[in-house]
């Protein structure tokens, strides 16, 4: 991104991400500016449909208030309110592991959803997967087709050099830990001082990586489209 996404504080940080556009024809995903319009052709199938936003409004609500907790952090407090600064640090922390989570629920119930899997197997598939790492080590390849969930990270990552899917990915492994520490040994002094900044600058190649995989795993090709 061209801006800085911390200085961003005037409007809602979701605002960033609304204009993700899926089209109803072939299923890609695009930023085109014209194609929140009604009546705006798809530049992928040439099909002309109504703007459906890619988010889910759970994600969305992520980000807002990952913004807003991330910003209340960073005011001047007294003493006997660094506590609570703390505290909000640590909400930032898992609120950006919970927007990982419901990204990858929401592009596995759409390839689901694509592979026309009833709804009864797509929540059977999910209930029975229910750890990230079940998802992402078992869920995943069966699904894409893929032996391991890391080799399509780097396939992206080599189209994407600019978003460093790799360092996001690790980067979001060890939030995940950190989070873990918090929920199973109530440590949230693991939470290292820069961690919730690092959050706010990688919601953007988090997303984005989800916006890829579906490109290459959900929406059809050109051909398939028309």
């Amino acid at each position: 991104m061209s801006i800085d996404i911390l200085e961003i504080r005037n409007q809602r940080l979701s605002s960033l991400f609304r204009n993700f556009i899926i089209c109803e024809t072939c299923k890609r995903i695009g930023r085109e500016q014209e194609w929140e319009k009604t009546g705006y052709k798809c530049p992928y199938c040439g099909a002309e449909s109504e703007p459906i936003e890619y988010l889910y409004l759970n994600a969305l609500k992520l980000i807002d208030l990952m913004q807003e907790l991330y910003h209340s952090a960073q005011e001047e407090a007294p003493d006997s309110k660094r506590r609570d600064r703390r505290d909000i640090q640590l909400a930032v922390v898992i609120f950006f592991c919970s927007l990982g989570e419901v990204l990858l629920v929401q592009f596995l119930e759409n390839l689901m959803i694509k592979m026309g899997l009833p709804l009864e197997v797509r929540k059977r598939l999910l209930d029975d997967n229910q750890s990230v790492k079940q998802r992402l080590e078992k869920l995943f390849p069966t699904l894409t087709g893929v032996k391991k969930w890391k080799k399509a990270v780097r396939t992206l990552d080599r189209e994407r050099p600019e978003l460093n899917y790799i360092e996001t990915v690790r980067f979001y492994e060890k939030v995940r830990d950190v989070r873990n520490k918090f929920v199973h040994g109530g440590n949230k002094w693991a939470i290292p001082q820069e961690m919730p900044e690092q959050c706010i600058r990688h919601i953007w190649p988090l997303v984005h990586l989800f916006v890829d995989l579906h490109n290459k795993y959900i929406a059809l090709q050109n051909e398939d489209s028309k």
